[in-house]
């Protein structure tokens, strides 16, 4: 907790649609407040869906750094939490798996202290909202089924407002999340029927 990678990243953060959801439940905002502040979208590359990235200021630093400290720090992303550990969502098992990310620090690293995984899961409750972004990425993957066969330039005006709507927009952060996302998952099939 040095606060080294909060600054100046070689890599944008991206976001799941739950540390979005996660992030404006700790700020106490709903996710239409947090998004534009905190947050920067673009197109994906492959799967034509609207993503976020945690966005900086100017000098480099991420937007939730305050004086050295991380103002969501028991609810930041995933990334962050989970670093120097990576991970990925396999969609064919719907599992997480975890590795040691090759650019790690050691600034904060304790004298003589070895982590196992599960201990530094639980440091963040990692476990705990693995389930809010496996559903959400459930959801993600049945879109970019879809939007990865169009042509990204296609990818804009109603339909574009659409994906976010469905993905990010109108999440009640004093409902559960889980349900929410599930919800959602028959309307976004709808939004390419009509479209």
């Amino acid at each position: 907790m040095c606060g080294s990678c909060c600054r100046n990243r070689r890599e944008a953060i991206l976001m799941t649609g739950a540390d979005i959801f996660r992030a404006a439940k700790a700020l106490g905002v709903s996710v239409e407040e947090v998004l534009p502040k905190n947050f920067e979208t673009y197109v994906g590359e492959d799967s034509h869906v609207p993503l976020y990235v945690l966005a900086e200021r100017l000098d480099g630093s991420c937007r939730f750094l305050r004086k050295g400290r991380c103002l969501i720090q028991q609810d930041k992303p995933a990334v962050c939490a989970l670093f120097p550990l990576g991970r990925f969502f396999d969609v064919r098992d719907n599992s997480f798996h975890y590795f040691l990310n090759p650019d790690r620090c050691n600034a904060g690293q304790v004298e003589g202290k070895t982590w196992t995984l599960e201990e530094w899961l639980d440091e963040f409750h990692i476990r705990e909202t693995e389930a809010m972004t496996a559903t959400w990425h459930k959801l993600l993957t049945r879109l970019a089924e879809v939007t990865c066969w169009m042509k990204k330039e296609d990818i804009c005006g109603d339909l574009l407002e659409d994906l976010r709507r469905v993905l990010y927009l109108g999440y009640d952060t004093g409902a559960p999340y889980i349900e929410q996302v599930e919800a959602r998952i028959p309307s976004a099939l709808d939004v390419f029927k009509r479209k």
